[in-house]
């Protein structure tokens, strides 16, 4: 199943969650509970209050339902929510005087394990130790603009406003980050050779 269908099929289940389906609400939860928990302990990495702000994040979404009719993308909706709940508590957290000097670019906490379990022989293992290497040199923008375009699947516009940015600095920030990665890739070709 491709991403559009999936993102129409999420949208009918959202419409039928809005006007009260108990079934649709659970099929919802079930697909992005996991993607969302993901996410927001890359913003916090602690699991009991992002799981706090997962439930208190369905339980508001659920009584606000009948408002919630035109959203256009659960994804998007729900990514850009459990971002926001996270910055608020983070910030509740903080004491006042620190606050202003707290930089939200570096609030991403994220480790890339590009390795996985499908990647059976040595060369490809060795790429994906270099590529998890070389994302972990970005800075946390970086490595957040590239989770959420390529992990999470959200459009330039959708970044954009998830992360407070014109969509122009999305596509430079997406541009530079990529050329970063290409021209140390080659660095680390040339030095195996």
């Amino acid at each position: 199943m491709d991403i559009a269908t999936l993102e129409n099929d999420d949208l009918i289940l959202w419409q039928e969650f809005c006007q009260g389906n108990e079934l649709s609400f659970e099929i919802l939860i079930h697909r992005y509970y996991s993607r969302l928990y993901r996410y927001g302990t890359r913003i916090w990495p602690d699991d009991a209050i992002v799981r706090d702000c997962l439930q208190e994040l369905f339980t508001d979404v659920w009584v606000r339902k009948e408002q919630l009719l035109n959203v256009t993308s659960v994804n998007y909706y729900l990514i850009s929510a459990i971002r926001k709940r996270l910055l608020f508590e983070k910030r509740k957290q903080k004491p006042f005087h620190y606050l202003d000097s707290w930089d939200e670019s570096e609030m991403f906490i994220c480790e890339f394990n590009v390795e996985s379990d499908l990647i059976s022989q040595e060369e490809k293992k060795q790429k994906a130790t270099r590529l998890n290497i070389l994302i972990n040199t970005l800075s946390s923008r970086q490595k957040e603009v590239i989770y959420l375009r390529f992990f999470n699947e959200l459009d330039h516009d959708q970044i954009a406003e998830l992360m407070g940015l014109t969509r122009q600095s999305v596509y430079n920030l997406l541009y530079e980050t990529i050329r970063r990665l290409r021209n140390m890739w080659l660095v680390l070709l040339f030095l195996s050779f």
